[in-house]
């Protein structure tokens, strides 16, 4: 395993360039750290390249990345911050590949898909993405403007999720429309008022989620092309909930009413 000390590394800058999401689109790849995310990212087989802090106790990984045929470098504690973007990191970092679906290649199965349209808070959509892998969704699709699932925020959010569930960037309506064409996909969109109550309905057994973003919810073209409104009720004198908080009681809800 080799020491990087040398702030022109090249393997380091480019590391460093990963950062922004102009390179991550560029190179097809990202950012991830911490011990238990790496780790459990390795079995994926998307982690080309692990850093790791000089005279860190990281031996478990170091020696499956080894067996995996990953690359390892050794960083210097003066240089590991420079591709951290926790104040207090675990001294470990991957640089992991993009997954690469094409929407037009998805044949939909009985099972739960779930849309953001125009998520932007990173935070909100890592929480989603790990929440929808833990209720078994099939495939999460973004629309055009969401936050990008790939910046660090999102990554650490997801807790390794990201390379466990397939996802869709830049979904039109017209990708959705297709889908439901050509299978029995059935679109329920979330809304305040004028809908019903998610504990009673009896979902498809291919059901899409509309969710919308954080300020405004969903755009009225999607509640115009959707089958049916749903929505949380609110006990008590509060208008909504965060949209990580009501896209996990919708996910639970599909799957409770296939019980």
């Amino acid at each position: 395993m080799e020491l990087i000390t040398s702030k022109d590394n090249k393997t380091l800058k480019y590391a460093q360039s990963l950062q922004r999401k102009k390179y991550r689109k560029l190179h097809g790849e990202y950012l991830a750290e911490g011990l238990r995310t790496v780790s459990d990212m390795m079995a994926t087989g998307l982690v080309t390249t692990i850093f790791v802090k000089e005279d860190s106790n990281c031996e478990s990984i170091i020696s499956e990345a080894e067996q995996r045929g990953i690359k390892l470098w050794s960083v210097s504690s003066d240089l590991m911050h420079t591709i951290e973007s926790t104040v207090n990191g675990q001294g470990i970092v991957a640089i992991v590949k993009k997954q690469h679906h094409d929407i037009n290649d998805l044949v939909i199965t009985d099972g739960l898909y779930v849309l953001l349209d125009e998520v932007q808070d990173p935070g909100n959509l890592g929480t989603i993405i790990r929440t929808a892998l833990a209720a078994g969704a099939k495939g999460l699709f973004l629309t055009k403007g969401s936050v990008d699932p790939y910046n660090e925020k999102t990554v650490r959010s997801t807790m390794s999720a990201i390379t466990k569930i397939p996802f869709f960037e830049n979904v039109t309506m017209e990708n959705v429309v297709g889908l439901m064409k050509n299978s029995q996909l059935t679109a329920y969109a979330t809304a305040l008022d004028n809908a019903e109550a998610i504990q009673d309905v009896t979902f498809a057994k291919q059901t899409l989620l509309l969710l919308g973003n954080e300020a405004n919810g969903l755009s009225e073209a999607w509640f115009n092309m959707a089958d049916n409104r749903i929505t949380i009720p609110m006990y008590g004198p509060i208008e909504s909930l965060n949209l990580s908080v009501a896209a996990a009681l919708c996910m639970y809800a599909v799957r409770e009413s296939w019980l």
